[in-house]
């Protein structure tokens, strides 16, 4: 289900297919801590070869997990009526979108890497998790897209969006520039390149130790100050995808628009959460 290198460099503008719902239950392979921050999590998905994947790198499924240790997920079904419904009696598990990082569709496993943090209900299942638990994923969405012609990339995310940072690093062409910032809790949560993301790619990493609360100042990110620290860009066309906190994503946005100019077509900002709110 991965994009090959050729189609992310190559000819991008094309109309997507509409997005076929389709749900599974999976079964923890193996879990394990990657990071302070991150949990990574390897799934095997009951009836995987029916996945349907976006051609995304920066793909994402929503993740259904138990809404307490005596409750079972339970998948909607397709109903004669074209709809997907929870069978009756039956309650909505849970559920958050979390990035495919890898997927292999021979062994339908898929990795899933976690952000961990308090209160959050997929990070709280994942911290509790063990191999053979069972959970629901969904067919994938995805936004990441080069447009035809780009010559560089710039990626700025913070921690939630860095298994999207390492699966569109690994499936770029050989030798394609691409500048990164990623917004870490603390330097031991860097995923260096040549060990945790394996990439021909030319790329440029930089890593800020700055996300999370601080007592110095207010809420999780600083992630506009660090677009702003970006006065130039690479020449030619190009394309910047921006992934964080939704109002802060917005902000890096107007800053490459309105301070350098840069095509808005040409950028992707996405909001991953909202601060002050749970991750829906």
């Amino acid at each position: 289900m991965h994009a090959n290198a050729h189609a992310l460099s190559g000819a991008l503008d094309h109309d997507h297919e509409a997005y076929v719902e389709d749900n599974f239950l999976a079964f923890v392979v193996s879990i394990g801590r990657l990071t302070p921050s991150m949990m990574r999590v390897v799934l095997k998905l009951d009836g995987g070869e029916r996945l349907l994947g976006s051609g995304h790198p920066d793909e994402w499924v929503r993740l259904a997990v138990p809404a307490d240790e005596a409750t079972p997920v339970v998948l909607p079904v397709l109903k004669e009526n074209g709809r997907w419904e929870m069978p009756e009696g039956s309650d909505y598990a849970p559920n958050r979108p979390y990035t495919v990082r890898r997927w292999n569709a021979e062994s339908s496993e898929m990795v899933l890497d976690m952000v961990v943090h308090e209160g959050g209900v997929a990070a709280g299942w994942a911290i509790k998790a063990k191999v053979g638990d069972v959970v629901g994923i969904c067919n994938p969405e995805g936004r990441f897209w080069l447009p035809k012609g780009s010559r560089w990339l710039l990626m700025l995310t913070d921690i939630t969006g860095l298994p999207a940072v390492g699966r569109v690093l690994e499936e770029l062409p050989d030798g394609f520039p691409a500048v990164v910032h990623v917004e870490i809790p603390s330097d031991a949560d860097r995923q260096e390149i040549g060990e945790m993301i394996e990439t021909v790619a030319d790329v440029e990493v930089s890593w800020h130790a700055c996300h999370g609360l601080r007592p110095e100042r207010p809420g999780y990110t600083e992630l506009p100050r660090i677009a702003r620290e970006i006065t130039t860009l690479p020449e030619g066309p190009g394309y910047i995808y921006i992934a964080g906190e939704a109002k802060a994503a917005a902000e890096c946005r107007k800053h490459f628009r309105d301070a350098l100019g840069f095509d808005k077509r040409c950028i992707d900002a996405v909001g991953y959460w909202i601060e002050g709110q749970a991750r829906v």
